[in-house]
């Protein structure tokens, strides 16, 4: 051990020494990150890639820091190098060390180290064999044999350490034991020979100052294991990002999949309530039809008596009586309408309400729509007109269908009509088709009601609507059998100023005048 360390504290220029041994420390630190990442690499070629610039770093590391070394000797005489073997030299610790770690990736860190153990000794005697200067080497064999066993075993335990890798820490002792093998080899080795002068040895000495030429060889092997070290690091954060990413795509996966199952659940619980709502719709609609039949047979009863007895057929009443009979008349047409409406809603929704068609005049069937409501016009003391556009063409439709959506929305435009007021209904040709609106002076809707108005039973709580009872079907009635015509039911309305309800049928039940009268 003195004599090693006299070694290099008397024959070496110890700024060299220290430059080389940094040098040597990266490139065994680089050399390890790299084989890690070919451990992490999944395809073959991809991880033989790696223990290839491995190699080709480490060797580099390692013959830079020999050749450092080298010119900081001071044999005090002059030195030369032999080019073919100084190249061999670099060859070789690079060949063996890729080979080195190849054999520590599939049979284990130690037995791999110890072949970049023999890649370090080889290397140094391959170099020391390029080594000219007028002298004879004397080797003392023990030291050469103590050399490489420094080599040897260092390096079987520095890639034991860093290949088993638990801890940062083992990675750390792997890349300082890798970088005392370099150092511990070459530093016994040099101790191992003895120059001696000796004339007759014809060589060229170097062109170069020594110093300046370890700067440049230490310049350029730091270049080359920078160049690992930075593809290592970046591959290496490349790595992690696509890890977390990995784990958060998998994290959102599993996320996404849990809501796919609740969404499905909802999905079948929902089918299953809709199923429920179905039946439960079609049990209630059968139902209304059959208590319909049932209550039309003595409502039609009770309207014939009260209007026969109305008409004193078989005798005089007194006035009194024949107030009574026609309350009785009024209140079971009243009561005949509402199971009309139901029962024309309890088809529509089964889909039984079939249409008769016919081809019919509009204009004909809004007046004659229009002298049916005269005279409870005229006790509600509300003016009726028409704006019906000349020359209409006819239409084929079910022409009671149609008078019925009329009635219904004639009807609810007087009842919600004060006194003095106005009702009008109109008809034009629009683009969509045919447009028929009724439009009233009346109370107005409210524009968060008129949804309301639009459904079933729905009444909006007003002092008008109190004052004229009504069951809620007659919009929501309307609209259907417009839309079983293909057309569409619109409503406007503004308070205190009145509502237009606009009922439009498509072209095609739109028929030339001339024709339609031909075929009637």
């Amino acid at each position: 051990m003195i004599r090693v360390l006299g070694c290099i504290f008397q024959q070496h220029d110890l700024r060299l020494v220290v430059l080389a041994a940094g040098l040597c420390v990266l490139a065994c630190a680089t050399a390890l990150t790299m084989i890690t990442r070919a451990r992490a690499a999944e395809e073959q070629r991809t991880r033989l890639i790696w223990l290839a610039g491995a190699g080709a770093v480490a060797g580099s590391g390692i013959w830079a820091t020999h050749f450092i070394a080298m010119l900081a000797y001071s044999a005090g005489m002059p030195i030369a190098f032999e080019p073919g073997l100084t190249v061999l030299s670099a060859a070789i610790a690079m060949g063996l060390c890729g080979v080195g770690f190849a054999v520590a990736l599939m049979a284990g860190g130690a037995v791999g180290g110890m072949i970049c153990g023999f890649a370090i000794a080889a290397m140094h005697y391959a170099g020391m064999a390029a080594v000219q200067l007028p002298a004879r080497g004397v080797w003392d064999f023990p030291y050469v044999s103590a050399s490489i066993l420094i080599g040897v075993s260092l390096s079987g335990l520095a890639l034991h350490f860093a290949f088993r890798g638990r801890m940062r820490r083992d990675y750390v002792l792997g890349a300082g034991l890798f970088a005392l093998a370099i150092v511990g080899m070459h530093f016994t080795g040099m101790a191992a020979v003895r120059f001696v002068p000796e004339a007759g040895h014809a060589f060229s000495p170097m062109a170069m100052d020594p110093f300046a030429l370890a700067i440049v060889v230490a310049a350029s092997a730091a270049f080359i294991v920078g160049q690992g070290l930075i593809v290592a690091l970046v591959d290496r954060y490349l790595a992690r990002r696509a890890q977390g990413e990995s784990l958060r795509m998998r994290d959102h996966i599993a996320e996404l999949e849990t809501t796919q199952k609740a969404l499905k659940k909802a999905s079948n619980d929902l089918t299953v309530a809709l199923g429920v709502a179905a039946e439960a719709n079609h049990a209630k609609s059968n139902f209304l039809a059959s208590m319909s039949h049932e209550l039309r047979t003595p409502l039609n009863a009770i309207i014939g008596f009260s209007d026969t007895m109305m008409m004193e057929v078989f005798g005089p009443l007194s006035e009194r009586y024949k107030s009574y009979c026609a309350d009785i008349h009024h209140s079971g047409e009243h009561l005949l309408a509402l199971i009309n409406d139901v029962l024309d809603l309890s088809r529509l929704d089964a889909g039984h309400a079939d249409l008769h068609e016919e081809e019919f005049d509009p204009a004909e069937l809004i007046s004659e729509s229009l002298r049916m409501l005269m005279n409870q016009a005229g006790k509600a003391q509300i003016g009726l007109s028409t704006h019906i556009e000349p020359g209409l063409p006819w239409l084929k439709a079910d022409k009671r269908r149609i008078k019925q959506i009329l009635i219904n929305l004639m009807s609810n435009a007087l009842k919600f009509t004060p006194a003095g007021g106005q009702v009008r209904i109109s008809a034009r040709l629009v683009p969509e088709g045919l447009a028929m609106a009724v439009s009233d002076s009346g109370i107005g809707i409210e524009p968060q009601n008129i949804p309301k108005v639009m459904e079933r039973f729905g009444m909006v709580d007003s002092a008008m609507s109190r004052k004229h009872a009504g069951t809620g079907l007659g919009l929501p009635l309307s609209k259907q059998l417009t839309e079983l015509h293909g057309g569409s039911l619109a409503l406007e309305s503004t308070v205190n100023v009145g509502t237009t309800v606009t009922v439009t049928l498509p072209r095609e039940r739109l028929m030339a005048r001339d024709a339609a009268i031909a075929a009637a």
